[in-house]
């Protein structure tokens, strides 16, 4: 391809390219860059800087953009804090804070104002005056820009801090300011309760006082919202319980908070339950044995701000409160208010005693919210329990009916958290044969399961403990080893096995119903060519294994699948296994299969046939009626010996020595390979293996056929039902199995006795098709080992065949036939067609053809002038060539009526000189009407073509000059009329 790019085209596109580096480094400085591009404040506010060890603070963290996007936000610890915990994620896809306590990291969707708010927790061994830093940074997600975020960032332990007892000089919540004016977070001054600046309050609050000490401070009113929804409203008090969350300042929408920021975060009760109080496990139902042993529990947000009041109902809905709860001593008169910390080791976790003992049965209701403002609907939360009057186990099957052999699961409810009982089946419902180790696997060790196993004592039975977590348990069962129909499973109240089981120990039993599953064996069925590979598939519900078996006359025998006993059947219950040969194995079955004639042959459960079969390992059999009551499956399968078939690639019965192989193709039914031999008729021989797929046929493109030339012979030989060659002994063989590779070893080593060809193929025969008893199969072929060669048989016009070499008209399409004895596909034909120079002109190529040898080329001649050219066949080991004309114009064939106008100049005189007039009917017949004398000399062109029969070269037009169609170029008589007209011409001059 010519390149015509000129160098401004090259300093354009240079140019350009330019443009985009430089764009892409101007990208990337401004995403490196942590400019806030797109951020217009990121804030951190620490509430208290300064904690003793294990004391928690809260930070506040607002990031305002400069419009809607979406927000990351880091925060890193160092060193890191003894717990993180994220209050108000304001929204956040994700929030969440590492278990190390050294980063937080939270993610927003689109949104114009983020406000975050945890806290952390300072380790209880932290020293006087340790620092803790804490650093972040936030990221538009939008363009990728990053701002670090400022303010508040050091917290220092002080030993001294003791927590504003109202040592310190604050008024430890006992409505003293100490006489200091220093005001804590949520401190009571004058019944006024105080919220410092970045602290939080939460809808639904009312009667807050907003400031840092008594003598400033702040109305609701003097605070807006920094942004989104809430962007310059005024905070309401008492705040509304549908206030829309976020930071408020005195600045509102303006930079900075203008000395007093608070944040307004949703009420949450996260966690309310009644829990075991050994456990801590929640539960839902509990009986007499755990009514008195419970605790409720509780998580929520807002425990800074107020406690959460805790309602016990009975069934009927009366408040039972003071009768149930427990206190330290686990007596009556528990707190039914709960504060932060109360009865937990989590600061932000509390819980009270509950006691139902000695209540009636029935669903007990406990009710969670807040002690003083914060009780509206969105804040309660309600648990209901189950009190039953005694421990009332019952048991359930996932599915009342399941195939033998499938998994089912069982579930034991109505017990207490960590109570174990006992799970049987009785050995009356186990199918025949069960071992005791079958048995102790009927009770699958799996769930809540702790222990399995067969009691084999005064009452036999297979079992399960199972340790109820909550209010139940869960296990599975194994149904392979029962039998069909009905199987009880029981539950007793004991906590292990016992060796005699007593009815009156008896909570619950629920029967299981156990059907058959079915087996199928779609493949192999009907036919079967011996020695030929075959896919075996079928299915099995609820078998982990099958095996095949054929039957010939009293017992099934197994027949072994590519050396397996045991078929694996997939989790969809089908089984497969590809590529087996049926009649090769150890196995009784794979002898049967080995011969002619018509056998069942059928699939059965690989464990049912472990207890049913007679004899062990290879020997395997069952009888009929063991199979038919295990319910194998049967269907007839015809065994029938295979054929051969084979076609040789000779071409036109030639082999060309340049070609050094050749294709054999054919079908060879229940072989693995066939030997292909090839005999030259100086007794030299050719031996290849060539390999027989799964489907019965071979096809091998590269035949090695080394001989030399002549006659010659081809043969394909499988070796037969037997898989032996001949009566199983060769002259060249050590013994053991006679196969193809001993038989290929047999026939080259033939090439070495100075033998003919037709002693090779003798004693091949003999060895094989014609040795005694044997069933060894032959397809022979005889063909000719000579040089290459490649001929141009015929040329004529397309649309007018004829045979040998024809003219054809400029601008027709020309059609060259040939015939070759290559191989087609290795080797291709080059046609050319030569000028007087010997330059090609035009060029076709072939390089397919049939065994016949024949191929057909085209060439357009609208591009070639009229002459003569040659023709030129070239296969690159042997050539031809023949002389084409190109002519204006060609004659058609005179079919005995000349309908031509023979009006043109004939000057010739048919008695002579040919100067008669032609303008007479020629009707194909020159005796009749041809008014001139053909017994003369014709000097025109008539000599050789006027034989009165003008089906030759006449087509019907002698406008211009009457053209024979084998002639090219001027006609003899035309160069006569123009020589006659030179010579009056001269003597026009001369006069």
């Amino acid at each position: 391809m010519t390149d015509n790019t000129t160098y401004r085209e090259k300093g354009h596109a240079l140019f350009l390219a330019a443009i985009m580096v430089v764009s892409m480094v101007a990208a990337g400085a401004a995403f490196a860059g942590g400019a806030a591009a797109t951020v217009d404040s990121a804030d951190r506010n620490i509430q208290d800087a300064e904690l003793a060890p294990g004391d928690t603070t809260q930070v506040t963290v607002t990031v305002t953009p400069n419009s809607t996007t979406e927000i990351d936000i880091t925060e890193n610890f160092d060193p890191a804090f003894a717990d993180v915990t994220v209050v108000d994620d304001d929204g956040a896809t994700i929030a969440e804070a590492t278990n190390a306590g050294d980063q937080l990291a939270g993610s927003w969707g689109s949104t114009d104002q983020v406000t975050l708010t945890y806290e952390v927790q300072v380790p209880s061994n932290a020293t006087d005056g340790q620092e803790f830093t804490i650093s972040g940074t936030t990221t538009d997600r939008g363009d990728g820009s990053t701002a670090d975020i400022t303010g508040d960032s050091t917290i220092t332990v002080s030993t001294s801090t003791d927590g504003g007892d109202g040592s310190d000089g604050s008024d430890g919540s006992n409505g003293s300011d100490g006489s200091d004016g220093a005001i804590e977070n949520r401190d009571v001054v004058n019944g006024d309760v105080f919220v410092t600046s970045g602290n939080t309050v939460f809808q639904g609050e009312e009667g807050l006082v907003f400031g840092n000490s008594a003598d400033e401070t702040f109305s609701a009113s003097q605070l807006s919202g920094t942004s989104g929804n809430r962007e310059g409203t005024p905070l309401q008090m008492p705040i509304p319980v549908n206030e829309e969350t976020g930071t408020y300042d005195l600045n509102g929408p303006d930079s900075g908070d203008g000395g007093f920021s608070t944040t307004v975060v949703e009420p949450r009760i996260t966690t309310s339950e009644v829990q075991l109080a050994d456990t801590g496990s929640d539960v839902s139902q509990v009986g007499p044995d755990s009514a008195g042993q419970l605790k409720i529990f509780a998580e929520w947000n807002f425990g800074e701000a107020e406690g959460l009041a805790i309602t016990v109902e009975d069934p009927s809905g009366a408040d039972i409160t003071n009768e149930v709860l427990l206190d330290d001593t686990n007596t009556d008169g528990g707190t039914d208010v709960l504060q932060y910390g109360e009865n937990e080791d989590n600061a932000e976790d509390a819980s009270v005693g509950l006691d139902l003992e000695g209540e009636d049965a029935g669903e007990y209701t406990v009710i969670f919210e807040g002690n003083d403002n914060l009780d509206q609907d969105s804040v309660i939360e309600e648990y209901t329990i189950e009190l039953t009057t005694e421990d009332e186990l019952s048991i359930d099957v996932a599915e009342d009916s399941v195939t033998q052999g499938s998994n089912v699961d069982y579930t034991v409810s109505g017990g207490t958290d960590g109570q174990f009982r006992l799970v049987t089946i009785d050995e009356s419902d186990f199918a025949d044969g069960v071992s005791d180790e079958q048995a102790a696997d009927i009770f699958r060790n799996v769930d809540d399961v702790s222990e399995t196993g067969y009691n084999s004592a005064d009452d036999s039975y297979a079992y399960a403990i199972v340790e109820i977590d909550g209010t139940s348990a869960v296990g599975s069962i194994e149904s392979q080893f029962l039998d069909t129909g009905d199987a009880t499973v029981e539950v007793y109240s004991y906590e292990n096995e016992v060796s005699s089981l007593d009815s009156d120990d008896l909570e619950d039993d629920v029967d299981l119903e156990v059907t058959e599953g079915e087996l199928t064996l779609d493949s192999p069925t009907d036919e079967y060519t011996i020695g030929s590979e075959v896919d075996v598939n079928g299915s099995a519900e609820a078998a982990d294994e099958v095996r095949l078996y054929a039957l010939n006359n009293d017992n099934w025998e197994l027949v072994k699948v590519n050396g397996q006993t045991n078929i694996d059947v997939d989790s969809d219950d089908t089984f497969e296994v590809e590529d087996v040969a049926l009649s090769n194995g150890d196995g009784g079955g794979n002898d049967i299969l080995a011969f002619e004639g018509q056998y069942q042959i059928g699939v059965i459960d690989a464990a049912d046939a472990e207890n049913i079969e007679l004899d062990s390992g290879d020997d395997s059999e069952i009888n009929t009626s063991s199979w038919t009551s295990n319910d194998g499956t049967r269907a007839t399968i015809s065994v029938e010996s295979g054929g051969l078939t084979a076609q040789f690639g000779t071409v036109d019965g030639q082999f060309a020595t340049e070609d050094s192989t050749m294709t054999v193709n054919g079908t060879a039914d229940g072989q693995s390979n066939v030997v292909v031999a090839f005999v030259g008729e100086r007794g030299d021989v050719d031996v290849t293996e060539v390999s027989v797929d799964n489907d019965g046929t071979f096809d091998e493109e590269d035949v090695s056929v080394d001989l030399s030339q002549g006659a010659a012979s081809g043969h394909v030989i499988s070796l037969g039902r037997d898989g032996t060659v001949g009566d199983g002994d060769l002259p060249s063989a050590s013994g053991g199995t006679v196969g193809t590779d001993e038989l290929s070893t047999f026939i080259t080593d033939l090439e070495d006795q100075s033998l003919t060809g037709n002693q090779v193929r003798d004693r091949i025969v003999s060895q094989t098709t014609e040795a005694d008893a044997t069933d060894d199969l032959m397809v022979s072929t005889t063909f000719r080992v000579t040089e290459a060669s490649v001929s141009l048989d015929s040329v004529y016009p397309e649309g007018a065949q004829a045979d040998g070499i024809n003219p054809v008209a400029a601008g027709e399409t020309m059609v060259v036939e040939g015939s070759t004895n290559l191989q087609p596909d290795d080797n291709s034909i080059v046609l050319n067609v030569l000028n007087q120079n010997d330059n090609s002109v035009e060029s076709a190529s072939v390089d397919e053809w049939g065994n016949d040898g024949q191929f057909t080329l085209t060439v357009d001649t609208s591009d070639l002038e009229t002459g003569t050219y040659t023709l030129e066949a070239d296969s690159g080991d042997t050539t031809d060539s023949t002389d084409i004309e190109i002519v204006e114009e060609r004659q058609q064939t005179d079919n005995g009526t000349d309908t031509g106008d023979d009006t043109g100049d004939d000057t010739g005189d048919d008695t002579g000189d040919d100067t008669g007039d032609d303008t007479g009917d020629d009707t194909g017949d020159d005796t009749g009407a041809d008014n001139g004398d053909d017994t003369g000399a014709d000097n025109g062109d008539d000599t050789g073509a006027d034989n009165g029969d003008d089906t030759g070269a006449d087509n019907g037009s002698s406008d211009g000059g009457s053209t024979d169609g084998s002639t090219p170029g001027f006609g003899a008589l035309v160069a006569l009329v123009a020589l006659i007209a030179a010579a009056l011409l001269a003597t026009r001059r001369n006069n």
